[in-house]
């Protein structure tokens, strides 16, 4: 999936993100790049690659690694299940059954989405290891680069962050929005522009 990066209320484009994903019923990849593009790449270009490896199970997706690389900085989260710790910037912590990281926490939440009620996971940013719970707020209408679609919207807070997800039944329930609200209140939206599904997504 292609999406437009838009920043605040205005409209303004600053860049793209492109998600990628496959598996084959046994092990998944995810892969998100995000760029400046237009005058935003001229004046302040920027560019973040998250990589998402694990197992597909019966409770949905199960992490192995996880890469999060910016300018001038990488962090990453190794998930052992066996002996049950995440290791990420040389510390190791116990790890709990369904933690997710900051790329596979998307479909995760898509993959067990309820009509109500919440969502709580432990996720791994490679940095720390935090909870965040995720709040069905309801069905809205989204204009999107697709048209307009009805997505179930979930809302996590976590410290001064905030991230909201919409989720489109009719596009296999894919997030066709994700919103992120920084600890100064600038909002970043991913919209859907473009989508290719393969025969096994």
């Amino acid at each position: 999936m292609r999406y437009a990066i838009i920043r605040g209320d205005a409209g303004f484009v600053v860049g793209q993100s492109v998600h990628t994903w496959s598996q084959d019923g046994f092990t998944y990849a995810l892969k998100s790049v995000t760029e400046t593009t237009g005058l935003a790449a001229l004046f302040k270009p920027a560019r973040v690659v998250q990589e998402s490896r694990g197992d597909v199970s019966a409770e949905g997706l199960r992490p192995k690694e996880f890469r999060h690389e910016r300018v001038g900085a990488v962090d990453t989260a190794s998930f052992d299940w066996e002996a049950a710790l995440v290791r990420y910037a040389g510390r190791e912590e116990p790890l709990l059954p369904g933690t997710q990281d900051m790329l596979s926490m998307y479909y995760q939440a898509v993959l067990q989405a309820p009509r109500s009620g919440n969502l709580s996971f432990v996720i791994a940013t490679g940095r720390k290891v935090d909870r965040y719970r995720f709040d069905v707020i309801g069905e809205e209408t989204v204009t999107t680069g697709l048209g307009e679609r009805r997505a179930l919207r979930l809302s996590a807070k976590n410290g001064s962050d905030t991230i909201d997800l919409w989720i489109a039944s009719d596009f296999r329930g894919l997030p066709i929005k994700i919103r992120f609200v920084d600890r100064k209140g600038e909002i970043f939206d991913q919209l859907a522009e473009e989508i290719s599904l393969g025969e096994k997504l």
